[in-house]
């Protein structure tokens, strides 16, 4: 129970890593502030919190709009009295070449992606600052260091959340507020399994991606929840502006050259 009588927001927390870091950080005491665009997945992943024990509400709010953003922390705050923990975990993807890229969907990646941890983190400041012991988990990804063709606005706006992880935890360290970000690798989602359902040879495609990481297996949401609560808790006290890569250690080898 390290988070006990701690509150926490997650964002984007409807379903997929969001809904089980929710749920991690809830097992472990904290009370949790469930956000989605999605008012239904907010309120059922909340549900479900509270069905297992735990303490939690949903609310609707879209994080890349700043109206939504203060109003998350406002209702958070005004329900529990507190706000110590943030995880800016809200995201969309895209999948397009460059040329392919709309302006308006490049923005929108950038708004949600990148904007909307910057505002949530905006608003929560005077609130994590408090106590001096507030903590910011950004969950950015591994295409922030190393991409594939496709992912320009994903990737620009993973890795402009690394750069923001860096700058929040100088500015914010002073008060007491530690910011790290965590670069997850494959994970197997609800968006995952709908990916692989368009797939002819689904198992063998999944064999194949597991084979490429040292470990052997593609990650759960849980893995990427239990580095979030490690980073929140106070076994990471002294850690600030860091990343961590959690990905099976899939971008720890490069690709073999064809005659290896």
């Amino acid at each position: 129970m390290r988070f006990k009588d701690k509150v926490c927001i997650v964002t984007g927390a409807g379903r997929g890593i969001g809904r089980e870091i929710a749920r991690r950080m809830a097992a472990e005491g904290a009370a949790v502030a469930v956000d989605d665009i999605d008012p239904a997945s907010a309120k059922d992943a909340a549900q479900r919190i509270c069905d297992e024990g735990g303490a939690a509400i949903g609310i609707q709010a879209d994080v890349s709009r700043e109206a939504d953003a203060a109003r998350l922390v406002r209702e958070t705050v005004s329900r529990w009295g507190r706000l110590d923990i943030l995880v800016n975990n809200a995201g969309i993807d895209l999948v397009a070449a460059v040329e392919d890229t709309g302006a308006d969907d490049w923005q929108r990646m950038l708004s949600v992606d990148l904007g909307g941890a910057f505002l949530c983190a905006k608003h929560a400041a005077e609130h994590l600052a408090r106590r001096r012991s507030g903590v910011i988990v950004n969950i950015s990804s591994i295409h922030a260091s190393s991409t594939l063709p496709g992912r320009a606005a994903y990737a620009s706006a993973k890795a402009g959340l690394a750069g923001l992880t860096r700058a929040l935890a100088l500015d914010l360290g002073p008060k007491g507020i530690r910011v790290n970000a965590i670069f997850p690798g494959y994970v197997r989602t609800e968006i995952w399994n709908i990916w692989l359902d368009a797939v002819p040879d689904k198992e063998s495609l999944v064999e194949r991606i597991a084979s490429q990481h040292p470990l052997r297996k593609i990650g759960t949401p849980g893995d990427i929840a239990g580095a979030v609560a490690f980073l929140a808790s106070d076994d990471a006290a002294f850690m600030t502006g860091s990343t961590m890569v959690v990905d099976g250690g899939l971008t720890a080898m490069f690709q073999p050259p064809p005659f290896a």
